[in-house]
Parts: C-alpha cells; sequence; structure tokens
C-alpha cells in the first residue's frame, strides 16, 4: 500500500510540474535596449567597426517640414559593449530617408530627402562618408542621380543602391525608380542591372553575393503596397523572384541573422493613396533562403513602421520609427532581438 501511495503522489508531482511549465509564458525573444537620444523615424542605419549608427531621419522640430516633423543633420553611434549611445559629427545637410550602409572602409550616408516645407521631399545626388576617425563627414562621389528612400546595402568592398524615389530634371514631382548602382572602391558609381519592381520604401538584406529586395509600394495611378521579393546575385549579375512576403508592406525593415532574415513591422497605405487611412504592422517573419519560405516569429511588442534594424554580435536591433500611420507617434524606443537557443 505504502509503495501504490507513493506511485500516486511521484504521478501527481510529475503531472503538476507539467501543467506549471504549459501554464508559464514563454520569455519574450524582444527586450528592451537604450533608447536613442532623440525621437527618430524613416532611418536606414548601418554598421560600422563594431558600433551602430543612424542619423538623417524626420524628427520632432520647431522648424518642421512635414506634420511636426522635419529632417535632422544629427548622427547617433551605439557602442553594444556600453549600451549607451554617444553623439557623432553631424551631416552636412539636413536630410530625412537618408540611407546609411558601410564597408571596411567608411560608413556612408547616402542621397535621402530635403528641401523647404513646401517642398520638403526633394531626392538629393549627395553622398557623405565617415572613416574610423570619426572626426567629421566628407563629400563623397555623387549618386549620378537624385535618389532617396532606396534599399541601401553593401557586399564586399562595394556599396549598391536600388530603387526608391527620383525627380527627372525640371520636374517637381517624385517618382519610382528600378535605378540600381554599385559604388566601385570608395570611387566612382557604376550602373549595374536594374531591379525588376520599381518601387521605394522596401526593405533590403544581405546574404553572401545576393541582395533581397523586400516588400516596399508603387505610387501614382498604379499605386499600390508590395510584397515582392526580389534578389540580385552580385557575382552573376543577374534578378531573381522568391517567395513572397506573407504580407503586403512598405516602411518595413530586415536584417540577417545565422543565415536567415528577419523582416518587422511596416505600413500600408489604402487604395485611396491617403497615407491617414492604412495601418501600422507588428508583424516579424523569418525567411529561409535555403528553402525559400517565410516563417512567422514573435511580434513586436507594438506595431512600427520607418524604423531601422541591423545585426551585430548575433543579435537583430529594431531602432525607432513610427507607432502610427505616416508621422504619428514618433519613437525613440529601440529593441533586441535574442534568437531562441535550441
Amino acid at each position: 500500500m505504502r509503495l501504490l501511495n507513493k506511485l500516486v503522489l511521484l504521478t501527481c508531482m510529475l503531472l503538476g510540474a507539467k501543467s506549471f511549465a504549459a501554464d508559464s509564458p514563454t520569455p519574450s525573444q524582444w527586450k528592451p535596449a537604450p533608447d536613442l537620444p532623440i525621437t527618430f523615424q524613416e532611418v536606414y542605419p548601418a554598421v560600422f567597426m563594431d558600433r551602430v549608427f543612424i542619423g538623417g531621419g524626420f524628427t520632432k522640430t520647431d522648424s518642421d517640414s512635414f506634420y511636426g516633423l522635419g529632417p535632422t543633420r544629427k548622427v547617433f553611434i551605439l557602442n553594444p559593449a556600453e549600451q549607451f549611445w554617444e553623439k557623432a559629427p553631424d551631416l552636412p545637410e539636413s536630410r530625412h530617408h537618408l540611407g546609411m550602409t558601410s564597408n571596411i572602409h567608411y560608413v556612408y550616408a547616402i542621397g535621402g530627402f530635403t528641401g523647404p516645407k513646401e517642398d520638403a521631399w526633394q531626392p538629393q545626388r549627395a553622398v557623405y562618408r565617415l572613416d574610423s576617425r570619426k572626426s567629421r563627414w566628407m563629400s563623397a562621389s555623387s549618386l549620378p542621380i537624385p535618389m532617396a528612400e532606396s534599399v541601401y546595402v553593401n557586399v564586399g568592398k562595394n556599396i549598391h543602391v536600388i530603387g526608391g524615389k527620383t525627380r527627372k530634371r525640371g520636374e517637381t514631382q517624385n517618382i519610382d525608380t528600378n535605378a540600381h548602382y554599385v559604388l566601385v572602391n570608395n570611387a566612382y558609381w557604376r550602373k549595374a542591372k536594374p531591379a525588376p519592381t520599381a518601387r521605394a520604401s522596401a526593405a533590403g538584406a544581405v546574404i553572401g553575393n545576393d541582395i533581397y529586395v523586400i516588400g516596399g509600394r508603387t505610387s501614382g495611378e498604379n499605386r499600390q503596397n508590395l510584397n515582392t521579393v526580389e534578389v540580385y546575385d552580385a557575382q552573376t549579375e543577374t534578378w531573381q523572384t522568391r517567395a513572397p512576403l506573407p504580407i503586403a508592406a512598405a516602411g518595413l525593415a530586415a536584417a540577417v541573422i545565422d543565415g536567415k532574415i528577419i523582416v518587422s513591422g511596416g505600413e500600408a497605405f489604402s487604395n485611396t493613396g491617403n497615407w491617414q487611412d492604412g495601418k501600422v504592422f507588428n508583424s516579424v517573419f523569418m525567411y529561409d533562403p535555403n528553402i525559400d519560405e517565410w516563417q512567422e516569429l514573435e511580434p513586436l511588442p507594438t506595431p512600427r513602421h520607418g524604423h531601422g534594424k541591423v545585426s551585430l554580435n548575433g543579435e537583430v536591433y529594431v531602432l525607432g520609427g513610427a507607432a502610427k500611420i505616416g508621422p504619428q507617434e514618433t519613437l525613440s524606443s529601440t529593441l533586441i532581438y535574442q534568437p531562441t537557443q535550441d
């Protein structure tokens, strides 16, 4: 009888432990990180010398050019080891939707929009770069055409700028472009094979020699949010289409970790083209290039678009953005995504 009672007690303890484990919440893979010194949205950060660089977005300003927001010259650097943001040299000019990317020699600040309040969305050709001394931004070779809201990545030593918005000489309206230029040896821009789809506000990521262009939107009469994924092989200089993103969104961000692409957030305008009639996502998806499939992951704690995203030291950083559609609820908060250890 005693043996039977012990077996019953042991069984109850095991079932109770299993029930407790099932009821316990799974720890979130999203952890808070040091807030940015200012609110920031429409940013394209970069990693250079194991530091995170961010700058040239929309921020709150007294001299606003877009619903209380304006372009900025400010740049900040995060040292992950110290978890502290420090101020970097200001950009020569204020920008929003400025593209940042880097190679082993420089961190680059490319294109973007600027202009007075009545025309604050003028795409720019100017390119600046900062070296390891981080003393001041210097002018670099200008883009062949004005470009903003593009994909900015590096493959090896070469910098690629793909798609976005441009403006023809003498015109006052921006148009979507599929232009593709490569900065070779930090010296000159070479025209590369255009992307199949002309679009802006897409996310970009690099795995090996492959550049992924994900989502975005088109404007004009055929305006739409996109879930299209196209990949450029920088070695063969060819484009191919991959499995579409599970949602159609622009203003999303991407980073690579463990050979897979993590895409987060974004926004979708309505078919009317009015940015106020839209929604913001907190969705997170992971793409595995080996099987050409997307998998849904734990969502962001709150929706955000226009945020920056980089990977560093096995973690993904999500930086700033806005919690509501367009220029609403600009954020200074940052997050770190830590993959589950199997």
